[in-house]
């Protein structure tokens, strides 16, 4: 994935230009609703590109206290 569209993906409706074809499916909606389900739970989520086997999506969440 290009480096520019690691934090664009997950804001709603993005979908990174391979991706564009409506053929493939998907609307570019399911990690823009994860992110936001995370933020309310006080989490983070980040991607970032492994060199060797693709992308890496990091979810943290806070254990309950």
């Amino acid at each position: 994935m290009p480096e520019k569209d690691l934090a664009l993906i997950f804001e709603p409706f993005y979908r990174v230009d391979a991706a564009r074809d409506r053929a493939e499916g998907g609307e570019g909606l399911g990690l823009a609703i994860a992110a936001r389900a995370i933020v309310l739970h006080h989490g983070t989520i980040e991607a970032r590109n492994l060199s060797a086997t693709g992308l890496a999506v990091r979810i943290v969440l806070p254990a309950l206290a």
